[in-house]
């Protein structure tokens, strides 16, 4: 996973000689960079504005998600329900699916209660209710009662 915080220092300190560039494992560019000195310093300009898309593009590429991201962070599961995209100038909300959230969620924690499925998603108790029973229908999960009488479910 690549840091954007890293991603920038380099940018601004060695950017002109493609640093950020080999950071993010574009070595072609990198190596252009390095001999004209930044794109005659035009890319390296242009960087400053397309850097965090860059870093976010490569952790995506590589296998790691904002969700990955903000666990390694916090401990705690953030999932954005809409984002903002442009699309012919207008923007689009993008929503991601409660199956996702629980799923992503589940990833981290194979044992789960509706109250943590509520606290680390953006959904509300009766959609977190409907679709783990979905899930549980579809054999993606299980529902568990510990000794103390609390209603788990287990995606193991």
């Amino acid at each position: 996973m690549r840091s954007k915080v890293v991603a920038y220092l380099l940018w601004w300190f060695l950017g002109v000689f493609g640093a950020h560039r080999f950071y993010l494992n574009k070595i072609g560019s990198g190596i252009f960079y390095l001999l004209t000195f930044g794109g005659f310093g035009i890319g390296w300009i242009i960087d400053l504005f397309t850097l965090s898309g860059q870093v976010d593009r490569f952790n995506s590429d590589n296998g790691f998600s904002q969700i990955q991201q903000a666990h390694q962070q916090s401990q705690n599961i953030v999932v954005n329900v809409t984002t903002p995209a442009a699309v012919g100038g207008s923007a689009v909300e993008v929503k991601i699916s409660a199956e996702k959230q629980i799923l992503a969620l589940a990833d981290q924690n194979d044992q789960l209660t509706l109250r943590q499925i509520v606290a680390n998603t953006s959904l509300e108790l009766d959609e977190a209710e409907e679709t783990v029973k979905k899930l549980i229908a579809r054999g993606m999960a299980k529902e568990q009662i510990s000794a103390d009488g609390k209603i788990k479910y287990d995606f193991n």
